[in-house]
This record gives C-alpha cells, structure tokens and sequence, in this order.
C-alpha cells in the first residue's frame, strides 16, 4: 500500500524513518507534503488521488473544523472513499509503528521477513549497481536508505520463504557487502563503536576542534560510557592544543593550526599520559569562513596504543556549518570502527600464530602400550 503524509502548519515525520518502516512492512512512503490549514482540503483531495492510506499531523483542530460536517466525533483514524486517514500530532517512528502498521496489516495480509546491512563508504549508487542481480529478482525487494555518509540496505523476503532460501540470500548479499557493513541491525555506528570498545577493554580519549565536542557527544548520549571513555576536550585555541596536549608551537606556526602535523600532535599529546588505548583528534574548518585553508577542510588522527601508531586521515566536505560537523563526526566514527576491527583481526592473528608455535615446540605424547590381562593358573 502506498502511504502519503500530510503535516498541517509543521512537519513533525522523520521521512527516513518512516520510509524504513512502511518498506519493512511491504508499503511505500510518500508523497510528503506541508501545507497551511487554508489547503488542508485541497492537500487531501490530491493524495487520495494516489495514496492507499494517509497519515495526518500537526494542527489536528484546522483538520476537524474543515470536516466538521463528517468528522464531528474527531476520531484519531478513519475511512474516506475508501481510504484509511490516521490523525496524530506527531507522526513520530513510534506512532507509526505502533498505530498505522497494524491497522494496514488488517487491509494486507501479506506478512516479512527482512534483512538489514548497515553500509558505509558507498553511495546508493554504487550499491544499486553492486547489487545489480538481485534487483532483477521477484523474490526479494531492496530497499536503500541513504544518511550522509552511510546507506542502509533492507532486503524484503516474504515470510513464506523456505529458510534455507533466505539464508542463501543472506549469505549472497553479504558476500558482496561485508566489507562495508558494520551491522545486521538497526543500530548507529556509535553505538557499534561503543561495543567494541567495552568487549576489548579499551580507554578512549578524545581531543576535538573541528568538531567541537560532537564526538564525545555520540558517546556520552549514551549509557554505560564511563566504562570506556576515559577523556574529552574540546582544544580549540592555539594556546590549548599547545599547553594541554604538548603540540609544538614551532608545528604550528610552520604547518598551521589546520595541519595533518597539528591533528598528529593532539592525538600524541592524548597518548602521552599512557592511560588510553585509542586517541581521536580533529582539527580543521567547518565554515562558515575561514582563516586557514578552504572552509570544509579537515584531519583527522586516529591512534591505538596497542598498535603503536597514529594514522592522519584529510578530508574535505562541501556543506554547510552544521552538515559538515556531522560529516566530521561520521567519518571519525567510521574510521574508528575500520580501526578497532583491523586491531582485532591483528590480535586474532598474532594469537594464532602463538598458539601455532606453542605446538609446534610441544613434544607428542609417548605412545600407548596396550597392557593384556594377567592371569595366573
């Protein structure tokens, strides 16, 4: 079924979400539309022309005053030429997953299963084309839900499938993606990041300019970061990164303040203390003007102290402000996980290889002598 939005004086919907949610659930969002409460009857007319159902928020007193005649009752959902119309303040993810999708259900019996890739470092694009083959097939549909600089893919089956089909389909799609995916489920790269360092037992510290303190946000929103984060500073002067993470003066007068030099001194002035495993430094300029290098420039250091090394990473965004410190935050996050997974598949192998050469160097047991019975007559 198709679902079209209507948001009355202020849109409320998360249109990702809501997309997500119906595609999961074997429907289509859209078309969204906002409209002032004078054309709330015109905006009615026109989604009802292609939408199965419709989903109403904001002004909800405009909506009833314009239908008082037939909506007397101010229902919260109810039928129009044979259109299902839900009404709400806010078409929040939690409202249409607990009160549009299963009114839906009762008109489409149709029930699925789905498979989720969180992706990261391909643009829906290159993944249509990536997965090209599996676009021509009927039994699955692939849903893409790009957000900056990650896609999430969802792969529809109906629930009706054998299950060894859907997990050969599952095997087949991941044979593809496994390099860019950091997860099967719906959770944010933070939160991914987050986990990895818990189960490894690792300390992070953090030293930000460009992105002003956003990093140590994505951790601290959430709970249980006090196992793993150890510091965050926000250096944003001169006299900062100088005084409280020992970068050089002379580095930055002969580098400048946005330098792959700079970034590298914060994050082994973070180091220095000896009391984390993983440092994270940003320096650079997020606009709107600048007074050293273009407006989107940035570096970005990464060190694990296990690995003895510290790898500076430039990139440049093109957004505004705000845009580009949520690239800035994305692309740490991202570099971080690509990190901590390379530092555990070195342990895994270093540990191996130890187990190799310790049996290597064991002597095999003697071997058994078979002992008969002993009798005396």
């Amino acid at each position: 079924m198709k679902v079209g939005f209507l948001s009355i004086d202020a849109a409320y919907v998360d249109r990702r979400e809501a997309q997500i949610a119906l595609f999961d659930n074997g429907h289509t969002a859209g078309p969204f539309l906002t409209v002032a409460a004078a054309d709330i009857e015109w905006a009615l007319a026109q989604l009802r022309t292609v939408c199965d159902a419709i989903v109403i928020e904001g002004n909800k007193s405009a909506l009833y005053d314009a239908f008082k005649d037939t909506l007397s009752s101010r229902p919260e959902n109810y039928e129009q030429d044979g259109k299902l119309h839900c009404v709400t303040h806010a078409a929040t993810p939690e409202y249409i997953n607990q009160k549009v999708i299963p009114l839906l259900g009762k008109k489409s019996k149709k029930r699925y299963g789905v498979i989720v890739f969180k992706t990261y470092g391909k643009i829906e694009s290159e993944l249509k084309i990536l997965l090209k083959d599996f676009n021509k097939k009927g039994k699955i549909q692939l849903g893409y839900f790009p957000d900056l600089a990650e896609c999430e893919v969802h792969a529809r089956c109906s629930s009706n499938m054998p299950k060894e089909e859907m997990n050969d389909v599952s095997a087949r799609l991941n044979e593809i993606l496994y390099s860019f995916t950091y997860s099967y489920e719906r959770k944010g790269i933070a939160e991914c990041v987050a986990q990895m360092l818990k189960e490894d037992g690792l300390k992070l510290k953090i030293a930000e300019s460009f992105t002003g303190g956003a990093i140590a946000r994505e951790f601290t929103s959430m709970a249980g970061a006090s196992e793993y984060l150890a510091e965050g500073l926000v250096t944003y002067s001169v006299a900062s990164k100088h005084k409280r993470l020992g970068v050089r003066l002379e580095t930055i007068a002969e580098k400048g303040v946005v330098s792959g030099d700079t970034v590298y001194g914060m994050a082994h002035g973070l180091m220095a203390s000896g009391d984390c495993d993983i440092a994270v430094a940003t320096t650079g300029n997020a606009g709107p003007t600048s007074q050293s290098g273009p407006v989107g420039l940035c570096f970005v250091a990464i060190g694990l102290t296990p690995m003895s090394r510290i790898a500076v990473v430039r990139y440049t965004f093109d957004g505004d402000r705000e845009e580009n410190i949520r690239l800035g935050v994305k692309k740490v996050l991202f570099l971080m996980y690509e990190s901590l997974r390379t530092y555990r598949a070195q342990r895994k192998a270093a540990s191996q290889a130890a187990q190799a050469a310790q049996t290597a160097q064991t002597p095999p047991p003697a071997a058994a002598q078979s002992v008969g019975d002993n009798h005396t007559n």
